[in-house]
């Protein structure tokens, strides 16, 4: 027991002694390390390449009572980086096998893990927890548990503020290559995911068709050729390629070397091809360990307040020597999951509802989480309208009431000068406002109308 209690000597001279750096509301106390490891209750989600490294982490530096959320099964693929799991373990649950393996490891882990999809919980399940730690390796399931957690804050029992409790931390941890970042989000009180998506980069193998098709440079363009203009062409464009089937990368792959000799290219092989057609791009195991540790670190300073976090975003470059870079963002006060004010949105007057409903579907910044959007008139709107919907999906009544819509110009259902609506996801209780312009009229424009 000793040696047990020996191994807290560490984080006891941090949560024991003040210092320059703490926060404000920082109380030195030999509780301070009892409640961390009795009572708070950490959420890990990912139990992959980053999630490894978390759990690890997160354990050593005094976490005991931790939930691990993954979907996945153990690949030999994942060995080589993903240090929990051994060649036994292949085709077993990650989240199982990482808990067993940090229970086993660190006395007095207490890691319970869940082999199932995060949507699969319900709000009480998050509520349970004092911080969240994400290691997700998906833009989209990071955005879910974003809307989620600032779905769940709540204003004070005065109304003058959100209240800081229901307000849950989200140490998001991301890697991709050589490069990382870490980010503390509290929803309300620091930008949340959706406020800052339009910081990643575009798709790496996004090229402009005229490239892959008539001057390409590289392999990967004329992969790109191959799914994007042979595959159709031989299959249709309702048949869609399968990245895990090896028969369809083969196929994909011999497409792309024919039309790499028309330009006398080498370096199609099937590795790159089935990278390519996966968007995979190559894992770091030590950028996956200094992210890690950035997260638990920032995990640790949340909840003791022993020091001040992270404000708010930091990134890592490894390609280019161990160098970091904090960045403080502000809030984005018409994000639309947790802003309060309406979203401007510029648009031609002349396209159809048609057109706005393709590119809120379509597109990957602001409006990128909806799939299925329902657009309606506020409840103060000033004038008098048939319906409360201005376009309901399929699924409901209203549809068939809205259906027509489609085909109206924007300036129709708006008017001249454009109109304030509300936009929210189907089957998603959360209403946003849309204040939608109209781009300006050219002079002949005017002129005419």
């Amino acid at each position: 027991m000793a040696g047990l209690e020996g191994q807290w000597e560490d984080v006891r001279r941090l949560t024991e002694r003040s210092g320059p750096f703490a926060h404000k509301d920082f109380e030195p106390s030999p509780m301070c390390l009892k409640w961390l490891q009795e009572e708070c209750r950490v959420l890990c989600v990912g139990a992959g390449g980053l999630g490894c490294e978390l759990l690890k982490d997160l354990a050593l530096v005094g976490f005991r009572n931790i939930d691990v959320i993954d979907m996945d099964t153990i690949d030999y693929s994942n060995l080589n980086r993903q240090f929990l799991f051994r060649v036994a373990d292949v085709g077993k649950s990650k989240s199982v096998a990482a808990a067993a393996f940090i229970n086993k490891r660190v006395a007095g882990a207490k890691v319970v893990a869940h082999h199932a999809r995060i949507e699969a919980f319900d709000d009480k399940f998050y509520q349970s927890f004092h911080v969240v730690v994400s290691g997700l390796d998906s833009v989209n399931a990071r955005k879910w548990l974003n809307s989620k957690l600032v779905g769940l804050s709540a204003l004070s029992p005065d109304e003058s503020g959100w209240d800081p409790m229901t307000c849950i931390p989200c140490i998001n941890g991301g890697t991709e290559g050589w490069k990382g970042e870490t980010r503390v989000i509290q929803a309300h009180f620091t930008p949340c995911f959706e406020c800052l998506v339009d910081l990643f980069p575009k798709e790496p193998f996004n090229f402009p068709m005229c490239t892959y098709a008539h001057t390409p440079r590289q392999p990967e363009h004329c992969i790109v050729f191959a799914m994007e203009k042979a595959w159709p062409d031989a299959f249709g464009p309702d048949k869609k390629w399968d990245g895990d089937n090896e028969k369809d990368i083969t196929w994909l792959m011999n497409a792309a070397i024919e039309h790499a000799n028309k330009f006398g290219l080498q370096g199609v092989t099937y590795k790159l091809t089935q990278g390519v057609v996966k968007r995979i791009i190559p894992a770091i195991a030590s950028t996956n360990a200094v992210i890690s540790a950035a997260c638990a670190n920032e995990a640790f300073k949340v909840l003791t307040f022993c020091h001040n976090r992270l404000d708010n975003f930091m990134n890592y470059s490894g390609n280019g020597g161990c160098n970091t870079n904090v960045v403080s963002n502000a809030l984005n006060s018409q994000c639309l999951v947790c802003g309060c004010e309406p979203l401007d949105v510029i648009f031609d007057r002349d396209a159809t509802l048609q057109d706005f409903i393709d590119h809120i579907i379509k597109d990957t910044g602001s409006f990128s989480s909806f799939k299925n959007p329902v657009l309606s008139w506020p409840e103060d709107d000033e004038d008098d309208h048939d319906s409360p919907y201005i376009y309901v999906p399929p699924g409901t009544i209203w549809h068939k009431k809205t259906v027509g819509n489609l085909e109206k110009t924007m300036k129709e259902l708006l008017g001249d000068k454009g109109a304030i609506v509300l936009i929210k996801e189907q089957g998603n209780l959360k209403l946003n406002l849309l204040s939608i312009k109209f781009t300006e009229l050219t002079a002949e424009e005017q002129e005419s109308s």
